[in-house]
């Protein structure tokens, strides 16, 4: 009983720097064909956030007042091309793991400022590098 409690207990875990490959990834991803009209709308939308980010700290340097409907132009939170790249980043991110480490891993963290992992007793491998390399391979030639 106690050697089949053993064996169940190998479990190999990984962990993977999100922030390190958030911008490669969304690239990635918005090169893939047939997310061109996405990847034009995303980056305008991203185009005008900062526009009127810096709009608006500029108003604020100056003591100016904030308009709120610019205010709210920084932020593309809750936009659904937002949300369809991040949706689109994950199955990238997804498949490119299974393909790259073929299931060696049983569990994979994504490792960001939200990380869950307070404690583990079982080595994490970091394949940060691992995926930022296959992201860069995957950029298409300009």
């Amino acid at each position: 009983m106690s050697a089949f409690a053993a064996e169940e207990t190998s479990v190999t875990v990984a962990r993977v720097d999100y922030g390190e490959i958030d911008d490669l990834l969304t690239t990635v991803v918005l090169n893939v064909e047939g997310n061109e009209e996405l990847r034009e709308r995303y980056n305008a939308k991203k185009q005008a956030a900062k526009v009127a980010q810096e709009k608006m700290q500029a108003s604020i340097m100056k003591g100016e007042g904030v308009n709120p409907e610019e205010a709210a132009l920084s932020y593309m939170n809750d936009d659904e091309d937002q949300k369809k790249v991040e949706q689109l980043c994950q199955k990238h991110l997804l498949e490119l793991i299974e393909q790259t480490f073929a299931g060696k891993y049983d569990l994979i963290f994504k490792d960001d400022y939200r990380s869950s992992l307070i404690y583990t007793k079982t080595p994490v491998d970091d394949i940060t590098a691992v995926v930022k390399q296959e992201l860069l391979k995957a950029i298409p030639k300009n």
